[in-house]
């Protein structure tokens, strides 16, 4: 279950009402409940303009409406919950302009899902344990898994590199520093 908050907006600074006792009366105008998931939602993730995702525990990624709530659609594809997920844009200078969304799961594998279809492309199973990251490096137009092992892909999801059991706990965040 997801809260949304839409419409309205905030009053003209000094015009806000109070309750009670010195209490700010609530700015918002409207709050819609969204509801598709049947367990916890960890993610939420901007499509575009007009779309985003959320994915949790329940192993389901819902497509909503970002502007007015609505559930677009279901990706299905998890057997286990959602540990990561992250957009993959298209470089100006690159042939195909399709943006790709990448799920990890518990279930030790990544889907990559077409952005503009929604459908999936391929389902990546090579892991030997759960993938708990993603991170993209637009720059390099790669995407880098991180969880018992650090994986380097391409675009062609082409695996590049990779490095084998860094630790007991593996690799929990992947961060870009630039330069």
């Amino acid at each position: 279950m997801l809260r949304w908050l839409i419409g309205g907006g905030r009053e003209p600074q000094g015009l806000a009402e109070t309750i009670g006792e010195e209490q700010t009366q609530n700015p918002y105008t409207e709050l819609l409940v969204l509801k598709a998931h049947h367990d916890i939602v960890r993610f939420l993730v901007q499509l575009d303009d007009y779309r985003f995702a959320s994915a949790g525990d329940d192993g389901i990624v819902v497509v909503w409406n970002a502007q007015t709530g609505e559930k677009l659609l279901e990706l299905n594809g998890h057997t286990q919950k959602i540990t990561a997920i992250i957009t993959f844009p298209s470089l100006e200078s690159c042939e195909e302009k399709n943006q790709l969304i990448l799920t990890a799961s518990a279930d030790r594998t990544v889907i990559v899902w077409d952005g503009d279809t929604t459908r999936q492309v391929q389902r990546i199973s090579c892991f030997q344990s759960t993938v708990k990251c993603l991170t993209v490096l637009q720059r390099l137009d790669v995407w880098l898994s991180g969880g018992n092992d650090l994986c380097v892909w391409n675009r062609k999801l082409d695996l590049l590199c990779k490095t084998s059991h860094l630790s007991d706990t593996g690799i929990s965040a992947l961060v870009e520093i630039p330069k």
